[in-house]
């Protein structure tokens, strides 16, 4: 990994990574058909667009400052204005790599490569008489982690109040039944999980990845437990960024003349954006489109084929919306180099 950083940090390497990711900007723009968007004009309000593209956009400096939190709460002192623009680059190769892993290798990439070597963290006692301080690498990618599975256990609890707010309509479907078990089950595991990671390992654990390994995996999450606070304002966070995503979505569907409720919309996004983690899909695109159009003619909000266009029109633009914040991250990753000084600590 250490090589691999520093090829990519000499001319060389920054040529490369700049025609790469022109090339992608220029793929993604050049695959997109302006004139057909410009003939669709007409079909939509231009006024609920533009809130609701303005309103996604706020998400992602909620999730810069979600990951922030977590990176200091694992003792690494990078500055919010480094983690606002890796995270805007990450959310660039989120659209181009399988189930949106592309952002997390970007953003475990940025750490290796602006963090301090050692991780500070908060003043824990050691699990074990080995126990070494936890490398920066280690401890960037333990917060990446936790912010994806944290985004992740939100989206599900909304996911599962969602479903028992419409019991009535989950009783008289079958696969809505199946689906509020698997996230119920999903988000129970998801709790368990984690109190038993944020309690001291077992000796079947320390056996299994040797003591060394497992008591760094357990100072990790000691440094997690250890700042209650912080978690909480990630938690606050994770609600907030997918209620804004599905906000936007909702004025997207007045935009076109499709009166969903928001209950309905909140619903069908998050079981749309739980199926993005499946990497079948580069950047989810075409499998959130495709699963927020069942979900909703499975609510039965899709009665008549002009219902139906309408929905299609509303899938095409969830998904222009995406790509335009996408693009945004591309200029980011062009001008990395600018915009992330040497020192990235705060």
């Amino acid at each position: 990994m250490r090589r691999l950083l520093a090829l990519l940090d000499t001319p060389a390497g920054r040529a490369a990574r700049y025609a790469c990711s022109a090339l992608l900007v220029a793929a993604l723009v050049g695959s997109i058909d302006w004139h057909q968007f410009s003939g669709l004009r007409g079909k939509f309000s231009l006024g609920p667009v533009a809130a609701a593209t303005l309103v996604a956009g706020i998400t992602f400096p909620l999730h810069a400052w979600r990951w922030w939190l977590l990176l200091r709460a694992q003792g690494l002192s990078l500055s919010l204005h480094w983690a606002h623009v890796v995270t805007w680059i990450g959310n660039f190769y989120n659209a181009f790599l399988l189930g949106g892993l592309g952002g997390d290798a970007a953003r475990a990439f940025y750490v290796c490569r602006d963090a301090p070597t050692h991780s500070r963290g908060p003043s824990v006692p050691p699990v074990s008489a080995i126990a070494l301080p936890v490398s920066a690498s280690a401890a960037g990618l333990a917060a990446t982690v936790l912010d994806r599975i944290l985004g992740l256990v939100v989206l599900l609890s909304l996911a599962v109040v969602t479903l028992l707010l419409k019991l009535d309509t989950v009783a008289r479907h079958t696969e809505l039944r199946l689906l509020l078990a698997l996230c119920a089950a999903l988000s129970a595991a998801s709790v368990v999980a984690c109190v038993f990671l944020c309690r001291r390992p077992p000796a079947w654990l320390a056996r299994s990845l040797g003591e060394q390994r497992t008591a760094t995996l357990a100072d990790i999450f000691i440094r997690a437990r250890a700042t209650p606070s912080v978690f909480i304002s990630a938690l606050v966070a994770s609600y907030a960024i997918w209620l804004l995503d599905f906000l936007s979505v909702w004025l997207l569907a007045r935009s076109v003349g499709l009166p969903l409720p928001f209950i309905e919309v909140s619903l069908a996004m998050s079981v749309a954006y739980a199926a993005t983690v499946l990497p079948v899909s580069v950047g989810g695109h075409g499998l959130r489109e495709g699963t927020l159009l069942g979900m909703l003619a499975l609510l039965g909000l899709l009665p008549d084929d002009a219902s139906r266009q309408l929905a299609l029109l509303l899938a095409v633009l969830v998904w222009a919306v995406s790509v335009i914040w996408s693009l945004f991250g591309g200029i980011a990753a062009l001008f990395a180099r600018r915009l992330l000084p040497f020192s990235a600590s705060a």
